[in-house]
């Protein structure tokens, strides 16, 4: 585990920031990619991207802490639990290591806080 505070409902906030909390700076993107769960294949919109996790836009509720998938068609599938969900986004944290996703984007993401 990052640090990843670990919410349900509103975003997780703390008193230093949750932007200050974060290991891996996020890129602001809109791709389409699919969510495999335990109880199926969920179409989703990514909105972030990180060497960390994902943020995601769902129309269907998923549960906190569940195991998944994201599957990127042209970066590959990126195994990883969920670690905060509000009505219509989630956050998620990848499980495999920063430079293993980084691997697979590129120089797509940025490194660092």
């Amino acid at each position: 585990m990052r640090g990843i505070i670990r919410s349900q409902g509103d975003r997780p906030r703390t008193e230093v920031g949750w932007a200050e909390r974060r290991q891996f700076r996020r890129k602001a993107v809109i791709w389409a990619a699919r969510l495999d769960t335990p109880n199926g294949t969920l179409d989703c919109i990514t909105l972030d991207l990180s060497l960390g996790g994902a943020r995601l836009r769902l129309s269907e509720p998923v549960g906190l802490l569940e195991h998944v998938t994201l599957i990127l068609d042209k970066f590959g599938r990126f195994p990883a639990e969920i670690v905060w969900v509000t009505e219509t986004e989630i956050g998620l944290q990848f499980t495999e290591s920063p430079e293993q996703v980084a691997g697979r984007f590129g120089n797509i993401l940025p490194f660092g806080a």
